[in-house]
């Protein structure tokens, strides 16, 4: 490692110290590597998870330097998403971008939650009535942002946005709409449809 003594040593220094082994480290030494580094211990089981993995599903040939470049990138691309994630505001004000922060595009996110696009629309512009927002859905969407529920829940109790320009001078006013109308009217199969307007309302919001 080329990092001064004084100077803490980048993850991505002591991700390709491990890689520069001829195998996966074993128990006693991945416990050793934590020790070392605890700041990086999730960074480095994730890494020799991954690479353990990979060579048991090709036992039929050795890890390359490729192999443990893509354990690497993998690695690289959880943490940028948790620092990208360790920096957003406390307050979850703008969905959207909080989405994009937790690591997610607007498809991968749709699928985290069980909803379709015109669903998440409807929670981006804070079109939905929170009183009508099933709890499992407050769940689902603070597990996929890692977020706590009473974030969402702030979130969801914010007026609606207005997502269109208008020339009138007069503000159209803007209605939001029962969750259970926008299921009915979204591109959710029927069973998906029968889930979500099966599910109770969120207690919380209705207070």
């Amino acid at each position: 490692m080329t990092a001064n003594q004084n100077q803490k040593p980048a993850l991505d220094d002591v991700l390709a110290d491990i890689a520069a082994a001829p195998s996966p480290p074993d128990a006693q030494i991945l416990r050793a590597w934590t020790a070392k580094y605890p700041e990086f211990a999730t960074e480095i089981v994730d890494f020799a998870t991954d690479w353990a993995e990979m060579e048991a599903a090709r036992p039929e040939h050795s890890v390359t330097a490729e192999d443990v470049d893509l354990v690497v990138n993998r690695t690289m691309s959880r943490v940028q998403a948790m620092l990208d994630a360790a920096e957003r505001p406390d307050m979850l004000v703008d969905l959207a971008a909080d989405i994009r922060a937790a690591g997610h595009d607007l498809d991968s996110f749709q699928r985290a939650v069980g909803i379709d696009q015109s669903i998440l629309d409807c929670l981006i512009a804070r079109l939905v009535k929170p009183v009508t927002v099933p709890a499992q859905l407050v769940r689902a969407l603070a597990d996929a942002l890692n977020r706590s529920v009473e974030r969402v829940r702030d979130y969801l109790r914010l007026p609606p946005q207005q997502v269109a320009a208008y020339k009138s001078r007069k503000r159209p006013e803007i209605r939001q709409a029962d969750f259970a109308m926008i299921v009915q009217h979204s591109r959710l199969s029927d069973a998906e449809k029968a889930r979500w307007l099966a599910e109770a309302p969120d207690p919380v919001l209705q207070e």
